[in-house]
């Protein structure tokens, strides 16, 4: 999955009634959810203001029948006094991780570290009773011509407001990113009739877009649109997501053939939060997928001054700088990237190929030579860089033992300089028989 954060927000549920759940319940909501059904076809309740806020406030306490006794972080302790005795429960690991599942009849409960974490209902009394809740405010509303429920219309939004945005964090939780994509833009449906821009919500709705489009591609434009949305009215990242938000966007846009933006999302990101590291490192990848060198140079030397160990980005920079023409920065590059990690193959298969391809100029320049003295002076020295490029190669063959490439420039070698090394000349016979030559 992506590596990104995302900040939950401190909300709880509002609390009903703290009685244990049971099928009761559902029937009695079922049965008045239907009463309701035939009065909204009657002449004259359904032209009744109250008909409208009975229904809003039934279709509310569906949705709450099963998790209005929930929060996020609820030990399993308090579990029992909402729900007495799972039918049972499960301890199962995911990712690493230990977690309890505490099933019942409508509902399953997943604790990580005795804290409740997220829930799945097995059983609804209907299927988006928030949706149904929010159609019957609007209608009560549009039939109230003094605007007497005006207030109590107001305050069933703002109810249904807090209903989903745990509704979100949970399916965020769960891993149901689509879900939680069309959440959000519920939420933010829901803001506009209170007459507040919820900018947050456009972000957490791109976020979930951009989780879902791992195995949905055509998510990525709802990523670009609702997070450039957040950003035109104002969005404010805190803590340590501040810059977050271009990450996303520089991706986003990538994936949707715009690298012009790509740039100048990762760019404007970068000059307000420089601290927001990934920043530096789209820019860098940015520069070095169109081999504009100097350019991703500049950024892996800053990315390297705060993070002087990281063996992948020394590497790159030994990559950059040999691709430039600076030999001995980029071979000196190579060396902190082995000291940083010693088990690190590449450094030692792209050192030894920078040794390698100046043997091979030295070669053309002993070719070069017209007399048989200068050409055998040359070559000695030719020798010397491909005898430097072996060990090298041996070591990378020795961390990575079924790289065929690696043991394929090591059969040429050995050939090459068998007459030098005679010890060469069975590692060649080996090498040879390994594949098949």
């Amino acid at each position: 999955m992506k590596q990104i954060a995302l900040l939950m927000a401190a909300v709880f549920f509002l609390g009903v009634s703290c009685f244990a759940q049971n099928e009761s319940k559902f029937k009695s909501l079922k049965d008045n959810i239907a009463k309701s059904d035939a009065a909204t076809q009657d002449a004259k309740k359904s032209i009744n203001p109250k008909t409208w806020m009975d229904r809003g406030k039934l279709f509310q306490d569906a949705y709450n029948a099963n998790v209005g006794y929930l929060r996020f972080g609820m030990p399993t302790t308090e579990a029992p006094l909402y729900f007495k005795e799972p039918k049972q429960a499960l301890t199962v690991e995911e990712a690493g991780e230990a977690k309890e599942i505490y099933e019942y009849s409508q509902i399953k409960l997943h604790f990580a570290g005795g804290l409740l974490k997220s829930w799945e209902e097995t059983e609804t009394v209907v299927n988006n009773p928030l949706a149904d809740a929010v159609s019957a405010y609007q209608k009560a509303a549009s039939l109230d011509e003094k605007g007497k429920n005006a207030k109590k219309i107001g305050e069933a939004y703002k109810a249904i407001a807090i209903d989903l945005e745990n509704k979100f964090f949970n399916e965020i939780a769960l891993v149901k990113y689509k879900d939680a994509y069309n959440t959000a833009l519920q939420r933010i449906d829901v803001s506009k009739l209170t007459g507040v821009a919820d900018t947050s919500y456009y972000f957490y709705a791109g976020y979930a877009a951009y989780a879902q489009s791992e195995i949905d591609s055509s998510m990525w434009q709802q990523t670009v649109d609702n997070l450039e949305k957040a950003l035109s009215l104002g969005y404010k990242e805190i803590g340590d997501s501040k810059g977050q938000i271009y990450d996303i966007l520089y991706i986003a846009y990538i994936k949707i053939g715009d690298p012009e933006k790509a740039l100048k999302s990762a760019q404007t990101g970068f000059e307000k939060y420089p601290d927001y590291e990934r920043l530096m490192y789209d820019l860098i990848n940015y520069y070095l997928s169109r081999q504009e060198n100097e350019q991703a140079l500049n950024y892996l030397d800053r990315a390297v001054a705060k993070d002087p160990q990281n063996a992948n980005l020394l590497f790159a920079k030994g990559k950059v700088l040999d691709e430039l023409g600076e030999r001995e920065k980029s071979l000196a590059a190579y060396d902190e990237a082995i000291a940083a990690n010693p088990k690190y193959f590449e450094p030692y298969f792209n050192k030894a190929v920078v040794y390698y391809n100046n043997a091979i100029k030295l070669m053309d320049d002993a070719n070069a030579e017209k007399t048989t003295a200068g050409f055998e002076a040359k070559k000695d020295i030719a020798d010397e860089e491909f005898q430097r490029a072996v060990p090298l190669l041996e070591k990378a063959l020795e961390i990575n033992p079924d790289e065929a490439a690696t043991m394929e420039t090591l059969r040429i070698l050995y050939y090459r300089l068998k007459t030098k090394y005679p010890e060469y000349e069975a590692k060649y016979e080996d090498f040879s028989k390994k594949l098949g030559k």
